[in-house]
């Protein structure tokens, strides 16, 4: 159409006049108005009398008019056909607005520039929201790049690495700039990457809409991690795949406790039966024994396969109790080496608590009477268990340092393989050396997790042959008498007289970092 004709002129007023939601006018060669619609009044609010004659610059910003943009975009259009721009727009009564403005050049019948349509529509609202979109992917994506317990990367179509994140580097290793624009399959040990597992992930996220898999997983170092990943596949506004979200956790923690339990549950299954074996073996004998003296022997090997299975279900079920436990410790100034004594003649008789040398001393510490029995219990019960008959368990205590009081409880027994000593007090862990005499491997954990309660540490010192030594390190005042009973043990009588109030001690919770000197499992 001629829109330099007087006729194609009055048809495009007679159109333009009647839109509503987009502001068309007509411009000469210079950008002076020309025509001017219902719609650029509503958009604009200037009326056709005020604009007609002025030039269409007056709808810029001050800044944009002085840096030449209205010039420019009309010599765009008049070279290039059209041209397209978005920004800031100014309104009669000096409000602003985001205008998406679409100039077009109009030409006569000899091909000379007669001038420029140009349709502005007011997106002010959609400019917005697209700011409040990117504000909030921003936001996002800062929160993203802080995270440190996740890895958290973008993925291209092709598992091309686009973004990083701390908890990326802080898992796998490698920096922002090392590890963007490769692929993710680095990650992957060598024999997976040879079957394909990387892209068989991304294919069944891009089918599925995401997938989960667990397994080794390489850092920078070639060191190895259990890792529990996510991958989700990512999609524009038409449904085209665009990329994937990577989120990787650490869990080789978890996996080290499930191949624990495991090795735990083969050895408890037939440790558990080898008593139970015997024992029906044993009654057998027994009803067939010739003489007072053979029955007598059987009786007494009877006893020794019952206690050992009383035994492991005792520890079983202690640890349980403990772990299910959820009220709070009160604590004291106790004479701990008086709950050591109790605790000696708490012992069975058979395992030779005799063999226990307690050194005379008074030890006072800030600790729970109860629970400190628990804890020597178990360490007297370990080292007379793995020490020859004929050798003497000695505790003793010290003052390692002003405000602790330390127990040590030394044997001198078979000793710990220095493989175990870092795991030792893990659960389910039982040491090479002692995987004969059968046993739970949570004695020692729960050692640990009652003196973490009493706001102490224990460690382990043990030679080969030699003996062991655990050292139990507690919160000590300087208070000469204690506060509270020792321990009411079955051998002790209830004390005379009132109790001072003692303070209360919350149960942690179980996933915070322990600070026993050894692995906190």
């Amino acid at each position: 159409m001629d829109w330099g004709s007087t006729r194609s002129t009055e048809s495009f007023d007679h159109v333009v006049g009647q839109v509503l939601d987009y502001a068309i006018i007509r411009l000469d060669p210079k950008g002076t108005i020309q025509t001017w619609s219902l719609g650029a009044e509503r958009v604009k609010g200037y009326t056709a009398a005020e604009a007609i004659g002025c030039n269409f610059s007056m709808f810029y910003p001050e800044e944009s008019r002085l840096a030449g943009l209205p010039e420019k975009l009309l010599a765009e259009a008049e070279a290039d056909g059209r041209v397209e721009h978005e920004g800031w727009r100014v309104r009669k009564d000096g409000s602003m607005f985001w205008g998406d403005v679409v100039i077009t050049a109009l030409h006569g019948e000899d091909g000379n520039l007669t001038g420029f349509t140009k349709v502005t529509r007011d997106l002010s609202e959609e400019h917005e929201l697209e700011v409040t979109l990117k504000e909030s992917n921003e936001r996002l994506r800062v929160l993203i790049g802080q995270v440190v317990d996740y890895a958290i990367i973008g993925l291209d179509t092709q598992g091309v690495i686009e973004t990083w994140n701390l908890g990326a580097e802080r898992l796998k290793g490698y920096t922002e700039a090392e590890a963007i624009g490769r692929n993710f399959a680095m990650f992957y040990p060598e024999d997976v990457r040879r079957a394909g597992l990387p892209m068989q992930l991304l294919d069944v996220a891009r089918k599925t809409g995401s997938v989960e898999h667990t397994g080794w997983r390489l850092r920078k170092d070639g060191s190895r991690f259990w890792g529990d990943v996510v991958i989700t596949a990512l999609h524009d506004e038409e449904g085209n795949l665009t990329g994937y979200a990577k989120v990787t956790r650490d869990r080789t923690d978890l996996k080290s406790l499930e191949d624990a339990q495991d090795a735990f549950y083969a050895a408890f299954n037939h440790d558990f039966r080898t008593p139970v074996t015997a024992l029906k073996g044993f009654v057998d004998a027994i009803r067939d024994a010739s003489d007072d003296d053979e029955r007598e022997h059987l009786i007494q090997r009877v006893e020794a396969s019952a206690d050992r299975l009383l035994g492991m279900v005792e520890g079983l079920v202690q640890f349980a109790t403990h772990r299910a436990a959820t009220a709070t410790l009160l604590l004291a100034d106790i004479d701990v080496a008086q709950v050591v004594r109790g605790a000696v003649q708490d012992l069975p008789s058979h395992i030779g608590p005799k063999r226990v040398k307690v050194s005379d001393q008074v030890a006072i510490a800030h600790v729970n009477g109860v629970a400190m029995h628990r804890v020597v219990t178990n360490l007297l019960m370990n080292a007379l268990k793995y020490s020859a008959e004929n050798t003497p368990v000695h505790v003793d205590f010290a003052r390692p340092r002003p405000g602790t009081v330390r127990i040590a409880i030394r044997d001198q027994g078979r000793g710990i393989d220095p493989g175990d000593i870092d795991k030792i007090f893990d659960e389910f862990v039982r040491g090479r050396l002692a995987e004969p005499d059968g046993g739970t491997g949570l004695g020692l954990a729960s050692v640990r997790e009652l003196v973490d309660q009493l706001d102490g540490t224990v460690s382990i010192d043990s030679n080969v042959g030699v003996g062991t030594t655990v050292m139990v390190d507690l919160p000590s005042t300087p208070a000469l008498r204690p506060s509270a009973p020792a321990q009411r043990s079955k051998s002790d009588t209830p004390p005379a007289g009132p109790v001072p109030s003692p303070s209360r001690r919350s149960r942690p919770d179980p996933s915070t970092t322990t600070r026993t000197g050894q692995s906190s499992g």
